[in-house]
């Protein structure tokens, strides 16, 4: 298991860059609840960082949610309350939630229209929602860039986010929209990947115009 558990905290390294870059305040008794999860590791982080604030972990897969036990044990903390569900259809009231975010799972997100509106009917006034460590593209690269994130991984179907429709579906359900730009170069897949990343990195300029990764904010 310790290749695993080394993958997953250097993914923790970046939710923490994540957070310092987005400037989200983890105030006390925040309640925050986590999206396409996973095995949960990263609600233990915001849990460890955060204890007296609520925590709610979801992912689309019971099985997945299996494993949340297990980082409960490692970072020694209690996740509130967890279940299955998809990204648009939480059991949260509404107007109750502080702080939704995902960790690189939104580009997974079948349906980004209901999410967001979702976002909106979820969260608190003043509240966030995060994409965190996103893959994104502009329109115009988006076929070339699709083409090549999938052939990297063929067994295991990928997506990237496209900045300018995620705005307007934020416009749509009155939303503010923010995109931060992270072009972070550790954890790159091969030499070729991550020197594209440092040029993004030395280069901002191009970073608006180029596929990268980011941080997209929707408030209320």
């Amino acid at each position: 298991h310790l290749p695993p558990i080394l993958e997953k905290m250097s993914m923790g390294k970046i939710l923490l860059k994540s957070l310092q870059l987005s400037e989200i305040n983890l105030a006390r008794n925040s309640k925050i609840l986590e999206l396409g999860a996973g095995q949960g590791w990263a609600s233990c982080i915001i849990k460890k960082i955060s204890p007296n604030s609520e925590v709610i972990t979801t992912d689309i897969s019971s099985y997945a949610l299996e494993s949340l036990n297990e980082w409960e044990k490692r970072l020694e903390v209690k996740i509130d309350n967890y279940y299955e569900c998809k990204s648009y259809k939480t059991k949260e009231p509404d107007n109750s939630i502080d702080l939704i975010f995902t960790f690189a799972s939104a580009h997974h997100f079948i349906n980004h229209d209901k999410t967001i509106q979702e976002f909106s009917r979820a969260l608190k006034p003043k509240g966030i929602a995060a994409y965190f460590y996103e893959p994104i593209s502009p329109k115009f690269w988006y076929p070339l860039a699709f083409w090549r994130v999938n052939r990297k991984r063929p067994e295991i179907r990928e997506d990237l986010l496209i900045p300018s429709e995620l705005k307007k579906i934020s416009c749509k359900y009155r939303l503010n929209f923010k995109i931060i730009r992270t072009p972070i170069f550790s954890n790159r897949h091969g030499l070729l990947e991550t020197i594209y990343y440092i040029f993004l990195y030395i280069f901002p300029f191009f970073q608006k115009f180029l596929p990268g990764t980011a941080i997209i904010l929707f408030s209320k």
